[in-house]
């Protein structure tokens, strides 16, 4: 056990070094063990065992594995204190600062209290700053707004804050992450997290946002998001303050909304929604069944576009009509599995090991 008797009398004689006049103007101190302990702040967990408050974490994953729709729904958690993914929350205010694509921010929002069948005014704790500008000179004007204590603030995305040249720079990023860190003073210390794109070439076992070791060493977390068919995994990389956790997975589902567009017709979005283990199996074995019918209908067809291979696999909408953005996410996770190969001339082709998959697969 600490002496504290011994301790306190150690804190005198330090004291004796740095008399009132070196406190008051800011200079080094050395502050006793005790001071220091009975200061520090202990962690307060926002969503419980994976984001405290008072900290900065990094959300990375591509572009459409579903970043913004995972943002949307703990934001909508923390304005509400429902549970996210079964995991406690606190409740409390919300900051988004939408910069990326405010429009598509929007959507994702409105989907996600949908999905959730909560009424608009479930929305009154979540304050929205539209539109991108640097963190760094704006960060008092910013600070002037904000009139209550915030559980939280969700920056979408870092890179429509960064005000430097390049995001691989590390003097720039370690700068950027410092001052993305400033938000978490804030009235109320909020957790702070920041949607990031990875480096290039990322695959789900190195997800780590741009700016390296050097972003990387500045923040406290880097939670990873990524989206395999319908199914996003929300996981850690890199770095995490804390035990870690079990990857959480959430279903991709599309929503109808209340709203129409321009020409009358209603407007669609999706919303994250946590699925249990065997919903997920589930959510796979239909991934896995996709893969096969355009493994069979590539192996039927050599050469054949990505519109006859939708039509051949059965990826149709209504009255025939061939949903090539579904067979595009589908060859490239043919792709990343090693199975498929596009040409520069862009045509898409089975490798020997995609050939011989293909046979394998059963009548």
């Amino acid at each position: 056990m600490l002496d504290m008797a011994a301790l306190n009398r150690t804190a005198d004689v330090l004291r004796l070094h740095f008399d009132d006049d070196t406190r008051k103007h800011g200079r080094l101190t050395i502050q006793p063990g005790d001071e220091f302990l009975r200061n520090f702040n202990i962690p307060e967990p926002l969503i419980d065992g994976i984001v405290p408050r008072g900290q900065l974490y990094a959300i990375t994953g591509p572009t459409g594995h579903g970043k913004t729709a995972l943002a949307a729904l703990m934001q909508m958690c923390i304005a509400t204190g429902r549970p996210f993914a079964g995991r406690e929350v606190e409740a409390g205010n919300v900051l988004v600062l939408a910069g990326e694509n405010p429009d598509d921010y929007a959507l994702r929002l409105l989907a996600t209290a949908q999905a959730m069948s909560l009424k608009p005014e479930a929305l009154s704790r979540i304050g929205v700053v539209a539109g991108s500008f640097a963190i760094g000179p704006a960060f008092d004007e910013l600070a002037a707004l904000v009139r209550e204590p915030l559980a939280a603030v969700f920056v979408d995305t870092s890179a429509a804050f960064f005000d430097g040249d390049d995001e691989n720079a590390n003097t720039a990023m370690r700068l950027h992450a410092s001052r993305l860190r400033r938000l978490c003073e804030l009235p109320g210390r909020p957790a702070v997290a920041v949607l990031c794109h990875p480096t290039k070439h990322a695959q789900r076992e190195n997800l780590l946002p741009r700016g390296g070791g050097a972003f990387l060493a500045e923040i406290d977390g880097n939670l990873t998001c990524w989206r395999d068919g319908s199914l996003i995994t929300l996981h850690w990389g890199g770095k995490l303050r804390g035990p870690g956790f079990e990857p959480i997975q959430f279903e991709l589902q599309p929503e109808v909304l209340a709203i129409l567009d321009s020409k009358g017709r209603n407007v669609s979005s999706v919303a994250a929604v946590p699925v249990n283990a065997d919903k997920a199996e589930q959510i796979k074995q239909i991934g896995l069944s996709d893969e096969n019918a355009l493994l069979v209908a590539m192996l039927k067809q050599p050469g054949a576009s990505v519109a006859e291979l939708s039509t051949l696999a059965g990826f149709v909408y209504g009255m025939g009509l061939p949903n090539k953005a579904r067979t595009h996410r589908v060859l490239q996770k043919l792709q990343a599995a090693g199975l498929a190969a596009q040409s520069r001339g862009g045509a898409w082709k089975l490798t020997p090991k995609g050939k011989t998959e293909a046979h394998e697969v059963p009548e």
